[in-house]
């Protein structure tokens, strides 16, 4: 029996997830004042100071009248509403190819911060590394003036580097406590030198997404291309011009998910950027340089030509979608929105979606993984304990699993124990696609610095889009492989030195 998230559990984070004790001064305060207020009243008193008898005469008196001032306390009790302003927040979070997402992202942050009596400005900042989050955050903390929380994917090593994150220990140390271990890769970009810098909020699915119905329709079982070479030929067959359908739907150009193509296409040939150990430089390699030439010849060779889309070499990260979801690509790699909005769409192409397995390159083994998105505290953030609070109540599993099962895998729980929960694996069983994607995620593969760990060497990398201007060089400018990639690793060497990456 799958373990269920108990009323202790959720009472336990209730309380910390509804920061009441923090914000209790921020309601409207009656503070009773007390005055003691002195008042002179006026009191006769009457004295006989003199009486005399005389005999055979009338009695003379003589009265003397005395007035004494008595001083009368007098209490008056008055009441003064303080009202202290409430407190304001920013919270900033990622850019979504599929809108839903930042709708239901900022309808939850909307929903604590009514509940805890907090104002709050919700706004999007760059998707991608090569954009200018960093940057901006960077000049944000600096001028002392950071929102108070982010939700991004990656970045956090070279944010941790420029010395622009809070530490959030405590917070992490409280959500694995609660729901489980996070993956492998999560602790590998988020817990640097013995902290937590990153609290794990999501597993960023995805995959390499085919048209079932049109390989099918062509004889070729999409599970069955297990190679790369074995996808790039089944491309060409499928792919009709005439009719708009092109096999190929993957670009090189400057984007994230061009980027990561690239980096992975390198790994499975066995390039890499650096050792495992990050003691020297490994990139112009010569499986480097014929991972370079298998993908240039892709896009420059006549053969090929047929299964690529028009102005494919100028795709950005959208594009891609936008062509999958037009019915005019048969195959292509991309994170989950490209099927979360094929779902919430009602589009035909959702039914005859399939989700492959990596493909294997002559290195001979599938490279899986998938890191994920955080949510980070700016250094100097202002709201420190709220910001907490609020990270702990997007994990909720009332709050997260349904904008999980809205996301159809592109926001995948972090925690082991939420794959126990039942709607969880219901959601699973009912789509093996959603099951597919959950299973990659899970693998060790870290992406663009692998065999090594995530770093901000590899962070600066992806910054300065080196691999993306690499293949430009080789398929619009005709630069040789071998001489973009020893140009590409020069780049780098230059970035390793100014950051002293392998000083001893």
């Amino acid at each position: 029996m799958a373990k269920k998230f108990s009323r202790r559990d959720f009472l336990s984070v209730a309380a910390l997830a509804t920061v009441g004790s923090v914000l209790a001064a921020c309601k409207p305060q009656v503070v009773k004042e007390t005055v003691v207020v002195e008042k002179p009243v006026e009191k006769v008193v009457t004295k006989v100071v003199k009486e005399t008898v005389v005999v055979e005469k009338p009695v003379e008196k003589v009265v003397t009248k005395v007035v004494e001032k008595e001083k009368v306390v007098t209490k008056v009790v008055k009441e003064t509403v303080v009202v202290e302003k409430r407190p304001k927040m920013r919270v900033l979070h990622r850019r979504e190819y599929f809108k839903e997402m930042e709708i239901l992202f900022e309808k939850a942050v909307k929903q604590w911060a009514k509940e805890n009596n907090v104002d709050v400005e919700v706004s999007t900042v760059g998707a991608e590394a090569f954009q200018d989050f960093v940057a901006k955050m960077v000049a944000a903390v600096q001028a002392g003036n950071p929102p108070d929380l982010v939700y991004h994917i990656r970045l956090v090593q070279q944010l941790y580097f420029l010395d622009a994150l809070e530490p959030v220990s405590d917070v992490v140390d409280r959500a694995q406590k609660l729901y489980g271990d996070v993956p492998y890769l999560q602790k590998l970009l988020n817990y640097i030198d013995g902290e937590w810098w990153g609290i794990p909020f999501m597993v960023h699915g995805g995959g390499q997404f085919a048209r079932k119905d049109i390989f099918e329709g062509n004889g070729i079982d999409p599970f069955e291309m297990e190679t790369y070479d074995q996808r790039r030929d089944g491309c060409l067959k499928v792919s009709d011009p005439d009719k708009e359908m092109y096999g190929w739907g993957i670009t090189v150009n400057r984007s994230g998910d061009g980027s990561g193509f690239i980096a992975g296409i390198i790994h499975n040939w066995g390039g890499h950027i650096t050792d495992k150990e990050m003691t020297k430089l490994t990139f112009n390699s010569p499986e480097t340089v014929a991972a370079v030439e298998w993908l240039t010849e892709i896009y420059t060779a006549d053969k090929w030509a047929p299964m690529l889309p028009p102005g494919i070499m100028s795709w950005t990260d959208s594009s891609n979608n936008e062509a999958y979801l037009a019915g005019k690509i048969a195959y292509t790699h991309n994170a989950a929105s490209v099927y979360a909005k094929a779902k919430a769409d009602k589009n035909p192409v959702f039914e005859k979606t399939v989700v492959l397995p990596e493909a294997i390159g002559p290195l001979g083994k599938r490279l899986s993984g998938s890191s994920g998105g955080q949510f980070n505290i700016p250094k100097g953030a202002k709201n420190i304990q709220l910001a907490k609070g609020l990270a702990l109540y997007m994990l909720q599993p009332d709050v997260f699993i349904p904008i999980s099962l809205t996301s159809a895998g592109l926001f995948l729980p972090s925690y082991a124990k939420y794959y126990e929960m039942d709607k969880v694996k219901k959601a699973f069983e009912k789509d093996p696609n959603l099951e597919r994607m959950g299973k990659s995620a899970m693998g060790d593969y870290p992406g663009l610095s692998w065999p090594a760990d995530p770093s901000p060497f590899f962070d600066a990398i992806s910054a300065q889009t080196i691999l993306t201007d690499m293949m430009a060089q080789t398929i619009t400018q005709g630069v040789k492989p071998a001489d973009a990639v020893k140009q590409a690793a020069d780049r780098m060497a230059q970035i390793a030195e100014e950051m002293g990456v392998f000083k001893k």
